[in-house]
């Protein structure tokens, strides 16, 4: 997460950066704070890594969609706060790369290719826990 998140905040032209936090049970499992120098995204420390991967991607949805609508939120956005369809583009952009990532991998190993994802986004979403 953490080089993916590296690489978009190149892409974007200002840094992504991560926040794990304990948030509450009953609430979301992550936030963007968008900042005219940085985003963050705020994800729930106490889950699985897979869990923590998701809500990650699904922030980053967020950011892409506000790429492609060329916009950018003008002030703290919790996730409660997004209509039905941004919250489904959300998902949509998270399923994505994380399915990309773990097909890659499994054609990876199918062609017997030593370890093609090192220093990559697919090694810091599947391997690192960063």
């Amino acid at each position: 997460m953490t080089t993916l998140c590296e690489q978009l905040g190149e892409l974007r032209g200002s840094p992504v950066r991560l926040l794990p936090w304990e948030l509450p049970a009953d609430g979301p499992f992550g936030m963007l704070i968008s900042r005219d120098n940085e985003d963050v995204i705020i994800y729930q420390a106490n889950t699985t890594k897979a869990h923590q991967a998701h809500i990650i991607l699904h922030e980053i949805g967020h950011l892409i969609s506000y790429d492609l609508a060329g916009e950018r939120p003008a002030a703290l956005s919790l996730r409660t706060c997004y209509s039905p369809a941004e919250e489904r583009d959300a998902e949509v952009v998270a399923s994505t790369i994380m399915r990309v990532a773990l097909t890659v991998g499994r054609r990876a190993q199918r062609d017997g290719l030593e370890q093609p994802w090192r220093s990559s986004v697919y090694n810091s979403i599947v391997f690192d826990g960063g």
